[in-house]
């Protein structure tokens, strides 16, 4: 087997900080876990961790060139979505533009594999069921989902004009390993109703998935939905970070549409071999894993 380069982007992310001390561990020797970060700080970080380290941003193509030199893979784990600096402008330059950016440039220096990390809010309003890979994306145009969205689209162009090997994972709410995900939107969580369902995938999760997507031989072009069991209510989410939920003033609170966000994700378990360590927050939170 020959030695491979995988680049994952977004590594200071939530999602990235923990899968790449995954993606090191799961290395065989002679392979290289590459990151492209914006700080020498991070850079440093990371080097120390057994990764290299390329300083700069994914939205300058300087940058995007050298990191991608001799990569084999990639993993595109870069968005912004949440904070001060997660306006219009710019969760359009790092969610779309230089997503696809990087994908054009990454099907031009000869990549195998190009992993995209995306989410099942590209769905929009639900359809009366869970989610299935094949379903119509209905996400409105802009914030968070549109770009996203519209990424998507466009990588499907990239992948029919240059044979790229795409391969997107949609990813629920992910939590898990000291992520402060849940107890960050609780306060937004207190105004919904107490049966109102969370799609859910922890970390480790997510890790076995990107790690199956990326060596999975015959899967380019396809698209997967990576979920938990089930999802977790709101009162369930409540319980598990041991703080109380007003019940009574949720009475009469209703969920407009209680499939949004729920995804089938029989695919990934045919396709992927994908079966979650934690089906559920809950299994998390008694295996220490929260």
């Amino acid at each position: 087997m020959t030695n491979e380069t995988i680049l994952v982007t977004g590594a200071t992310g939530q999602v990235g900080r923990r899968l790449v001390p995954r993606l090191l561990t799961w290395r065989e020797a002679g392979d290289e876990v590459r990151v492209l970060v914006r700080t020498a700080e991070a850079a440093e970080r990371f080097a120390a961790a057994g990764a290299r380290s390329v300083v700069g941003d994914l939205t300058d193509p300087e940058a995007r060139k050298c990191a991608l030199d001799g990569a084999d893979a990639v993993v595109n784990c870069a968005a912004t979505f949440r904070g001060p600096d997660a306006t219009e402008d710019a969760m359009a330059a790092v969610n779309r533009d230089a997503g696809v950016a990087l994908a054009r440039e990454a099907a031009q220096a000869g990549v195998r594999r190009y992993l995209h990390i995306s989410t099942n809010l590209v769905y929009g309003p639900g359809v009366g069921r869970p989610a299935r890979e094949d379903d119509p994306l209905r996400a409105a145009p802009g914030g968070y989902p549109g770009t996203k969205r519209e990424c998507e689209e466009q990588l499907a162009q990239v992948r029919a004009e240059t044979g790229l090997g795409l391969v997107t994972l949609r990813l629920p709410f992910v939590y898990g390993d000291g992520d402060p995900h849940i107890e960050n939107l609780l306060d937004r969580f207190a105004a919904m109703a107490a049966h109102a369902r969370l799609a859910m995938a922890h970390h480790a999760d997510v890790a076995q998935a990107v790690q199956r997507a990326l060596h999975l031989p015959g899967i380019e072009g396809r698209t997967y939905n990576i979920a938990g069991d089930g999802g977790s209510t709101t009162y369930e989410l409540f319980q598990l970070i041991g703080r109380s939920f007003e019940v009574e003033a949720a009475t009469e609170r209703t969920v407009q549409d209680p499939w949004f966000g729920i995804v089938d994700t029989g695919r990934a378990h045919r396709e992927l071999g994908f079966d979650p360590m934690y089906p559920t927050a809950q299994a998390a939170w008694r295996a220490g894993a929260l």
